[in-house]
């Protein structure tokens, strides 16, 4: 599904870099945070050894980005790291996708201290706009039932509970089509 491949998004306060090793510290930063790692269940790097969340080395949060470089290379998933534009491109967190499928599954990580400033929700709207140029015409989340932040999130983003549990996390999927013919009257 990646056949022009994955390209930086700009939005009017982020960039939306594909994750590479340049963004090393902020991965560290933000998966040594035991806030962000409390709902993502095991993590593991690309050759299915587990990397215990969360992570005590910045060699661990690489094995991560290096995960996600070889997903985006195999063309089955991808992240960006969400930097803002002013005043120095920080880094905020992640976004992307943990498949790229007709129904993309979408998910996200922002540093907390950064949380409530409207920057995951800004990265979300890029990259469902991305997946839905690359052929996607649904997106989808499984997120836990107790992570009221990015269920918020989700649903700002127009996804919908459905009734169907993947180990526990429920799944919220929207129509890519109704958010694409709806920003065409924005």
């Amino acid at each position: 599904m990646l056949e022009q491949g994955a390209r930086t998004l700009m939005t009017s306060r982020l960039t939306l870099e594909p994750l590479s090793f340049a963004h090393s510290h902020g991965m560290f930063q933000l998966w040594s945070d035991a806030d962000v790692c409390k709902y993502v269940g095991p993590v593991k790097d690309y050759a299915g050894a587990p990397i215990h969340m969360p992570v005590t080395t910045s060699a661990n949060s690489d094995r991560i980005i290096d995960f996600w470089i070889k997903a985006a290379k195999d063309g089955w998933g991808f992240r960006w790291a969400v930097l803002t534009c002013e005043p120095d491109c920080a880094f905020t967190g992640i976004v992307g996708f943990n498949t790229l499928k007709p129904c993309a599954e979408i998910a996200y990580h922002q540093l907390p201290a950064l949380s409530g400033k409207g920057f995951m929700t800004e990265a979300c709207h890029a990259a469902i706009g991305w997946v839905h140029e690359q052929g996607a015409s649904e997106v989808d989340a499984f997120i836990e039932p107790d992570n009221a932040a990015s269920v918020a999130l989700a649903t700002r983003l127009g996804l919908s509970a459905t009734d169907t549990y993947s180990d526990g996390a429920r799944r919220y999927r929207m129509s890519v089509y109704k958010v694409a013919r709806a920003s065409l009257f924005h």
